[in-house]
């Protein structure tokens, strides 16, 4: 039944990937189109400040997540209603901190360290005031959010992504059409998009969920507890913020706004193949934390090292064409675009596949609500990022070299996380892990690249065969030779039996 339920949810939300797939990559042209190289910079920058005072809402939605499911899994309705009420309220309060952090800290950036082009201050400062109501509706909406993933309803969560899509795609169009500064009319209405999102996961939760009725909440020990987990777990949102809109904001500081915007461009691209993957693994994570909060170990480390396989080969899927096809990837899809975009996407799609692999580990060590020495271990290494191209920056290093020491930073979190899994779960087989990530994918690559490669020197005369060839066909050899290497004799059963009912 829980095998059943997760494919039946991963169905649900693949069609809500691919109609998000298509809509950012369309949405993210018209939008660098209308709004410019410099505001697209500027928009990027300015909400990297937010987000460096969102890793603090990050950490409570972890142990939003956390409770609300472990609660489900072994709790009482009542317990559940009040779990979730202290949820909201503890939401409430960190909506208050960030605000005030937001208000005056944050201001004092934007106004006083990162460089503005001349004449775009006010707009930046108006975008920014948009962008922290988007950020405080956020917060409000993550717990009903939260609930909803946690019945595993990934049919609701899916539908409301695309509606996100759509207003998102309508954005875009109507950035072109309302008179204004582009810059401003943009931020306005994604705030006014993120509202109406908050809305109907109010009113879904509400009227389907009894645990989300309001109710004076009880057990202040809990709420304690709840906080002291967000504490420890703010340790390591916090330094991945450090890692990614800290060296979002060094960059700007060293490079200038037009180098941000090559950035932005690359993660819109890989942010396609990530979200394929996290997609995936939202169907998993409450099953991990369930089998976690039962003692159930074996199905546990069963459903680890499936997720840890297959979310490695969405990864494969897109980084084989990625690689070799980038420059016709974005020459077709902007046309023109900044420098730098081609090394940023190649190096941050090899990142990502570090990233995908651990996310199985991470979501293990944090069913735990024990996480003070893992999130310690994992801030100090995280650090390393920040400093790291700090360094690199002020000797005048390439800016995507910031990347590449990204990648040997998730080399070393791997190593690390997998210690504390051995750590909680003695039987946690780790050579049998690193065989599937590694070894195994290695030997799964090395056909595809061969022969993408091959076709890749040969002189085509048209962009578009190019991509049709070296990308389609790199993209169908990885899948071959996943199919032949990378399931056993019932994955490979199941997959032909589902090809089979879609051609008939």
């Amino acid at each position: 039944m829980n095998n059943k339920r997760i494919a039946k949810n991963t169905m649900f939300l693949y069609m809500r990937m691919l109609v998000m797939m298509l809509v950012m990559l369309y949405t993210a042209r018209v939008v660098l189109q209308a709004l410019g190289f410099e505001n697209y910079g500027i928009y990027n920058v300015v909400g990297s400040i937010i987000v460096f005072f969102v890793f603090i809402n990050n950490g409570l939605s972890g142990a939003t997540k956390r409770y609300i499911v472990t609660e489900i899994a072994k709790g009482t309705k009542e317990s559940q209603q009040n779990v979730f009420n202290l949820t909201i309220i503890s939401h409430v309060l960190i909506a208050i901190v960030i605000l005030i952090l937001s208000e005056t800290i944050g201001l004092w950036v934007i106004n006083s360290v990162l460089k503005i082009p001349e004449g775009r201050m006010f707009a930046a400062n108006i975008c920014y005031q948009f962008t922290i109501l988007t950020t405080l509706v956020s917060i409000m909406t993550s717990p009903y959010s939260a609930t909803i993933v946690a019945h595993e309803k990934m049919s609701i969560y899916a539908y409301l992504s695309i509606l996100d899509a759509i207003l998102a795609l309508a954005i875009a169009f109507l950035i072109k059409i309302i008179s204004g500064d582009v810059l401003i009319v943009y931020a306005s209405l994604m705030c006014a998009s993120s509202i109406i999102h908050a809305i109907l996961n109010y009113i879904y939760c509400r009227k389907h969920f009894q645990m989300c009725h309001f109710k004076r909440p009880h057990n202040k020990k809990l709420l304690k507890e709840i906080f002291s987990y967000m504490g420890w777990s703010l340790t390591g949102q916090g330094a991945v913020v450090l890692t990614n809109q800290g060296v979002n904001m060094l960059v700007n500081i060293f490079c200038g706004v037009i180098v941000n915007a090559a950035m932005g461009i690359s993660n819109q691209i890989t942010n396609v193949v990530n979200k394929f993957v996290t997609n995936f693994q939202v169907a998993f994570n409450p099953q991990i934390t369930k089998f976690y909060a039962i003692k159930d170990y074996k199905n546990l480390i069963k459903l680890v090292n499936r997720s840890t396989r297959y979310s490695s080969y969405l990864v494969l899927l897109f980084m084989v064409p990625i690689c070799f096809e980038t420059q016709n990837i974005l020459s077709i899809w902007l046309g023109k675009y900044p420098e730098y975009a081609v090394s940023f996407s190649l190096l941050t799609i090899i990142s990502i596949y570090f990233e995908a692999v651990t996310a199985p580990l991470w979501m293990v060590l944090c069913s735990d609500k024990n996480i003070k020495k893992y999130q310690i271990a994992v801030s100090l290494i995280f650090t390393i990022n920040f400093i790291g191209s700090l360094i690199l920056l002020y000797l005048g290093s390439e800016p995507y070299h910031v990347i590449t020491l990204r990648i040997i930073v998730n080399i070393i979190l791997i190593i690390t996380r997998l210690l504390f899994v051995k750590s909680k779960i003695v039987d946690f087989p780790i050579k049998q892990w690193l065989h599937i990530c590694f070894i195994r994918n290695s030997l799964i690559l090395i056909s595809p690249i061969i022969i993408t490669y091959i076709l890749y020197v040969q002189t085509y005369n048209n962009k578009f065969i190019e991509l049709i060839t070296v990308g389609g066909g790199s993209f169908i050899l990885t899948a071959i030779s996943i199919f032949i290497g990378g399931f056993n004799k019932n994955e490979k059963n199941f997959i032909k039996s589902k090809i089979k009912t879609l051609i008939n």
